[in-house]
């Protein structure tokens, strides 16, 4: 159980870091053209600064190290929830590294699906105690 809690307090703490990062530091672009290909367009991640890749990359490795060791417990429990979780960390990991086009519209709306899969990988861990 003690298990859990430290990876659910890991969680929140990663939570946290992403959503100041991703609302502070982080905007979103239009693609101009989007729109017909595409209902609503599409947005792309503007370039980052050298302090705030700094930032992008330790709370990419903090979130792989964390992954790494779900992944572990995972897989040494022998879960059915394997690829759900390696689906969800790709996700996040896309969300993270700022390496994707979006199909929503504000930074509120990527905030909210981080937070939908950070919760996801969570239940996960916690089905394994």
């Amino acid at each position: 159980m003690e298990d859990v809690i430290n990876f659910v307090q890991a969680f929140k703490g990663l939570e946290k870091r992403i959503d100041e990062f991703i609302n502070e530091d982080s905007f979103l672009e239009y693609l101009e053209g989007s729109e017909a290909v595409v209902e609503g367009g599409a947005y792309v991640w503007s370039k980052l600064k050298p302090a705030e890749i700094s930032k992008q990359d330790h709370i990419n490795s903090d979130y792989m190290n964390l992954a790494e060791e779900v992944r572990n417990v995972l897989t040494n429990e022998h879960s059915p929830h394997i690829e759900k979780f390696e689906r969800s960390c790709a996700i996040v990991l896309n969300y993270i590294r700022q390496d994707t086009l979006l199909w929503v519209p504000g930074l509120k709306n990527v905030i909210e699906n981080i937070k939908s899969e950070l919760d996801l990988q969570q239940f996960f861990i916690e089905l394994t105690r």
